[in-house]
């Protein structure tokens, strides 16, 4: 079947460095996702460069109703910062009629997502199977919460179960014992860029001309898949590990400490920046046994945390970093979010842009990957159904057949999208 080409839209951020084209420039993606597992990875690769058709509820996405703000004036900020620079087909997928556009449209692009329940597109006879024959190029990636197989496949599973399953809530918390999850949905997160590396490894093989692929990735595997430490720790001792705080698994003194203005630094001393810290904190431990080495700091870190405390107490946060710094001791301020937005440091990497005529908010999160012909976010997410009748149009639908499935309640279009044929 001859593959049609869809209208990007017209602006020129798919350009990034001159006249070099965005990394998947002419890649298109069919997002069927929700929440966020899906979503951060169809967002990783639009912000890329592909074009993301993203295929949503005639009422749209769930997550267009988790607002933030004031009771009665809130705003979509998650779905809007998850769903950046991509266009929008509301469409009833469980009608005959809508599942046979989203066929069609999977033969015409490069990649599908989707992050249901094991099961649940191929029971509208959308699974990879469904589609292989008729789209044998395609990269289909699935992420659930444990796999496609397996004797939990049918389990549901959310960023906390995977957090827990996988291991690391039972390190992660305090020296008493205390457990607590990572601040950040990184099971969530961490799925997406698993996905979206998986998908170009599986989009460089078919353009070699070796056909699709299905890649499976789940969230409980996302967080086993970053034991490394643990794992290494617990086969070198045989002694399940705990949480530790902010300390590091091997080595000491990694970890944060308190300073005389209640600030918070960590610092990481590895073997080479020991002398330089001691010299720093004006301590000489040289002829204690138990800081002779990296490994004997490690056991005997308690102490070590207690001696170095004492020191840090003395004088305020950003002193000590800056002396640290100057000496090469690696080390940094523990930040809130709102510390983090306003970061010098960032903003010259131009983390947290600031355009609210483009993104339609006053910050948006890039994808931190910062390369010639890697434009990053590109625009504002799409109002539901933004695009139906330009991505119908596209797909060779008459007006008069696009009024009959909205009126028939097939497809949900938005003002975006009445506008742009009329």
């Amino acid at each position: 079947m001859d593959r049609v080409i869809f209208e990007r839209p017209n602006d020129d951020s798919s350009r990034a460095g001159g006249d070099l084209p965005a990394f998947l420039d002419g890649v298109r993606l069919l997002d069927i996702t929700g929440a966020l597992a899906g979503p951060y990875c169809t967002t990783i690769l639009a912000d890329l460069g592909a074009e993301v058709i993203k295929v949503e509820p005639v009422d749209g996405d769930s997550m267009r109703r988790r607002l933030v703000g004031a009771e009665g004036e809130g705003v979509p900020l998650p779905f809007d910062l998850i769903h950046r620079g991509k266009r929008s087909l509301a469409i009833d997928i469980k009608s005959d009629a809508g599942r046979g556009i989203v066929r069609r449209l999977a033969s015409r692009v490069d990649i599908l997502v989707e992050n249901f329940r094991v099961g649940a597109l191929a029971r509208q006879g959308l699974s990879y199977d469904d589609l292989k024959e008729e789209c044998p190029d395609l990269v289909y990636c699935s992420i659930s919460g444990f796999g496609q197989n397996g004797p939990l496949r049918d389990a549901k599973g959310v960023d906390l179960i995977a957090q827990a399953y996988g291991g690391m809530l039972s390190v992660t918390g305090g020296t008493d014992g205390s457990l607590a999850k990572a601040g950040f949905p990184i099971a969530d997160l961490g799925s997406g860029m698993w996905g979206a590396i998986g998908v170009l490894a599986a989009l460089h093989r078919a353009r070699a001309g070796h056909g699709g692929a299905y890649i499976d990735v789940s969230l409980a595997d996302t967080i086993a898949g970053w034991s490394v430490w643990e794992v290494a720790d617990f086969i070198g001792s045989q002694e399940v590990p705990g949480p530790l705080g902010t300390a590091h698994r091997l080595a000491a003194p990694y970890q944060a400490f308190g300073c005389s203005d209640g600030q918070l630094l960590v610092i990481g001393a590895t073997e080479r920046s020991w002398s330089p810290l001691c010299r720093v904190l004006n301590i000489d431990l040289s002829d204690d046994a138990r800081f002779g080495s990296e490994y004997q700091r490690f056991v005997n870190r308690e102490a070590l945390e207690t001696i170095l405390q004492q020191r840090f107490d003395t004088e305020c946060r950003d002193v000590w970093i800056d002396r640290l710094r100057t000496v090469g001791v690696p080390c940094g301020p523990v930040n809130s979010i709102d510390q983090v937005l306003d970061d010098q440091q960032y903003a010259a990497r131009n983390l947290f842009p600031q355009d609210p005529e483009q993104f339609g908010h006053a910050r948006m999160v890039n994808t931190p990957v910062v390369s010639e012909g890697a434009p990053r976010a590109r625009g504002r997410a799409p109002g539901i159904g933004a695009d139906s009748h330009a991505l119908l149009a596209e797909l060779g639908l008459e007006r008069e057949q696009i009024d009959s499935l909205v009126k028939a309640g097939v497809i949900g279009v938005g003002e975006a999208s009445k506008e742009a044929v009329s």
